[in-house]
């Protein structure tokens, strides 16, 4: 009698042990409509920043269909650059903020050919609309510089950046070898 009645209250005390354990949570799937309203408020969020910069800097800047921002204080002369030209640009890229992540005076001239997905989306798809001898200040917005990650070394995640940039040179694509 004494054995049945430990194992009863054995039995009762497991399934109440068992009753208590907390349900697993339903996961809440992410769907596609979650994630387009996510990054539309963080690409509204990153264009009032970057068009506070421009009102605090008095700058006269266009935007693109893209969403980078552009100023030519400098045209250049011939035609414009042109997909599979090579480039070579006097450059300054740097924060909002100010801090200079990157620099021709420093790291060397920034040379790439238009699509080839050498450089920034938003440079590659800017310097299509320069010249030789153009002189520009552009401002890219993470999806069109870095993005979530940043570059690894010098620019942050989720980084606005800032280039100021010289066509120096423009090797047609006619012309390369």
């Amino acid at each position: 009698m004494a054995l049945i009645r430990i194992l009863v209250v054995v039995l009762v005390t497991i399934g109440f042990l068992s009753g208590c354990k907390e349900k697993p949570r339903e996961k809440k799937q992410v769907t596609k409509d979650m994630l387009l309203e996510m990054n539309k408020k963080m690409v509204s969020a990153e264009v009032k920043v970057i068009e506070q910069y421009i009102a605090d800097n008095h700058l006269d800047m266009t935007k693109s269909g893209t969403g980078y921002y552009y100023q030519i204080n400098k045209p250049g002369v011939g035609d414009s650059i042109r997909y599979q030209d090579a480039v070579k640009l006097a450059y300054t890229t740097s924060l909002l903020d100010g801090t200079i992540c990157y620099s021709s005076a420093t790291d060397g001239f920034m040379q790439f050919t238009v699509g080839k997905a050498q450089v920034e989306a938003g440079l590659e798809q800017f310097v299509q609309h320069l010249q030789q001898g153009a002189i520009a200040k552009l401002i890219l917005p993470p999806y069109l510089a870095h993005g979530i990650a940043g570059d690894g070394n010098k620019i942050p995640k989720l980084a606005i950046i800032v280039m100021d940039i010289e066509v120096l040179e423009v090797q047609t694509s006619q012309s390369l070898p």
